[in-house]
């Protein structure tokens, strides 16, 4: 049996079972999840309380790493265990709740031990932060695969839009709410603004627990892809190795991504090189939401009716502006800088919908697992991308570092507007295993 399929299967006018209470529980989920990440932000705020903790710009990278590294490394052997499971919503419930309890623990040790012991409390953040991201990795398999099933295609831009606009504006609200704490060092002196932070960040993330367990999840394929858990690789391998499509999604990504690694030190930049006032963290990170929220719409817009490359192609354009701004805005100008967070913002929220939402047109129910944690594992290489940016700042200013990546997101721009197919007109990139 061929890989790839000659027909792309046609939409069904009917919508799925219970679609209207998930479609409104994923949007509780999301919205609130994304405020939670806004206030745990690895663009501002985590940076900033870990610069806090230690003079060291390594730490930064190292935490941004330990994110990217733990969303990756299971992800393969996840696909297995998700194949062979016919209920996966009770995985993620768990996996979140560790979260939510991770970020009261880490508010009390912050609050405790932030100002007398400040390498137990960074120790501390490090394992935990790495420790759910690990679990995050093994999350992402799970809740592509049970919205895959429960929103269809031509309705999913229109999902992903709306959960990140409003998810958006809300974390709006958390920059400003990061700005009121920081911005009063009087009333919150350090620790306890870093504390009252974490702690907002592990309520929202409460709420958006309770809107996933409305979801119903929609029956799981019958069909198994993956009988063993060696099978994995070797699924993995032929798929990578048979989808041009695919090899050439996974180098675009992999591109944008080791981009993004400079995006942890934008914050450090400016408060070290360009003088910002601390509070002005909590405004760049406004900034961020505010500008990913405005771009949903039309990321969303696209997605639906153009197609998820040309969204990609966006992205890639976003990103390297984003980059060149920071490359290039002097200290004298740096009420000019918060373009960059905008752009970033921008950046990130695209990439949200665009490779999400393409690589789930690209493969059917069964194989879907697979192709998800292949394309996030192949990327591995790239996750430990910003420890090693913060090791080149020894020997390199940030300005440059800004530059080079700028010129990947352009390489990255040319690779997704000329190289990479969309799945909607090319119906003979959807890929499956016999």
């Amino acid at each position: 049996m061929r890989l790839c399929r000659l027909m792309m299967p046609a939409e069904s006018n009917t919508l799925p079972p219970h679609y209207r209470r998930n479609f409104a529980a994923g949007l509780i989920h999301g919205v609130f999840f994304q405020a939670s990440a806004a206030l745990s932000s690895i663009h501002t705020v985590f940076p900033s309380l870990v610069a806090a903790l230690t003079p060291a710009a390594s730490a930064v990278g190292l935490m941004a790493t330990l994110q990217n590294v733990g969303q990756v490394l299971p992800q393969l052997y996840t696909a297995y265990v998700v194949d062979h499971m016919r209920r996966r919503k009770p995985l993620l419930l768990f996996i979140i709740t560790f979260r939510f309890l991770s970020f009261l623990v880490l508010a009390w040790m912050v609050y405790h031990y932030g100002l007398t012991q400040p390498t137990l409390v960074l120790t501390a953040l490090l394992l935990l932060f790495g420790l759910f991201s690990l679990l995050g990795g093994i999350g992402a398999v799970v809740y592509a695969d049970i919205f895959a099933r429960a929103i269809p295609a031509r309705r999913r831009g229109r999902f992903s839009g709306m959960r990140q606009l409003f998810g958006y504006l809300l974390a709006i609200l958390a920059g400003y709410f990061v700005k009121w704490v920081l911005g009063q060092p009087q009333r919150f002196p350090f620790p306890h603004n870093y504390a009252l932070i974490l702690g907002a960040s592990g309520l929202t993330l409460a709420i958006a627990l309770s809107g996933f367990a409305l979801i119903k999840e929609p029956p799981a394929p019958h069909r198994r892809v993956i009988q063993r858990p060696h099978d994995v690789w070797h699924a993995a391998r032929r798929l990578l190795r048979e989808s041009a499509s695919l090899r050439m999604l996974v180098w675009v990504q992999a591109l944008i991504t080791l981009n993004f690694a400079v995006a942890p030190f934008f914050v450090i930049h400016a408060k070290e090189d360009l003088q910002v006032a601390p509070a002005t963290v909590g405004v760049y990170l406004s900034l961020q939401m505010a500008g990913a929220a405005l771009s949903n719409i039309p990321w969303a817009w696209v997605s639906d009716h153009l197609g998820n490359r040309l969204v990609i192609v966006g992205v890639a354009g976003v990103s390297f502006l984003a980059a060149v701004l920071a490359w290039l805005t002097p200290a004298s100008l740096a009420w000019l800088y918060g373009g960059v967070f905008v752009f970033l913002g921008a950046a990130i929220s695209g990439s949200r919908v665009g490779f999400a939402n393409i690589i789930w047109e690209m493969a059917d129910d069964a194989t879907r697992p697979v192709c998800v944690a292949l394309r996030n594992s192949v990327l591995l290489p790239i996750a430990i991308a910003p420890v090693l940016v913060g090791f080149l700042t020894r020997w390199f200013s940030y300005p440059v570092l800004f530059a080079a990546a700028g010129g990947i997101a352009l390489l990255a721009l040319l690779l997704a507007l000329f190289r990479l197919p969309e799945p909607r007109d090319h119906p003979h990139v959807i890929c499956s295993l016999p």
